[in-house]
């Protein structure tokens, strides 16, 4: 009892702390709020693995909301399968992750961080042909760091639970990146 008390109290405290700070990036302000609560019931060396958590929600809101968006302007048949594939397969992924966090007490952001909110902007900002080959270039590109960064945290995640998460996703990883990879070679040609 007097573990969850401290424990709200130190939400409480930083999230007043941030909120006077003024808009700091959504990812960071959930590791912070996530480093803190840990810190308050003693476990140190946390911040990697808080970093992780809101940096995998962030990254995963964005292919759920890319998915979206390539549903709707995407002018390919092939961009709008491989969209349909992908907002499915990350919405298992954050389940999964929602799930990692409630288990592990982790904070998670429920916007998207300042660069993957650029990321958004910049594919929604296109149109026909354009969009298609934009959704795929960024989605390769965020998939091969996510894939660098659950490849990492499988090996160096403190917490037992975040890492069986990280090595858990790594086969849809590779192979959501092997087929946009594929897909990204066939309309590259174009």
């Amino acid at each position: 009892m007097i573990r969850k008390i401290t424990l709200y109290l130190a939400s409480a405290v930083l999230l007043l702390s941030m909120a006077s700070c003024g808009a700091n990036d959504s990812i960071e302000q959930a590791a912070a709020q996530s480093v803190e609560q840990f810190e308050a019931m003693g476990m140190q060396g946390m911040k990697n693995d808080a970093l992780f958590i809101a940096e995998a929600t962030s990254a995963n809101m964005l292919q759920v909301q890319l998915s979206e968006l390539a549903l709707e302007k995407a002018v390919s048949p092939e961009v709008k399968e491989m969209a349909q594939e992908m907002g499915q397969g990350h919405r298992r992924l954050m389940d999964d992750l929602q799930s990692t966090a409630v288990q592990g007490e982790f904070v998670v952001p429920t916007e998207l961080g300042s660069a993957h909110q650029k990321v958004y902007d910049d594919v929604s900002g296109q149109t026909g042909i354009g969009f298609d080959l934009a959704y795929i270039k960024r989605i390769r590109e965020e998939h091969d760091r996510l894939l660098n960064r659950y490849e990492d945290m499988a090996e160096n995640a403190k917490v037992m639970e975040v890492k069986q998460f990280a090595s858990k996703q790594l086969p849809l990883l590779r192979q959501h990146l092997q087929k946009v990879e594929a897909l990204e070679d066939r309309l590259g040609s174009i």
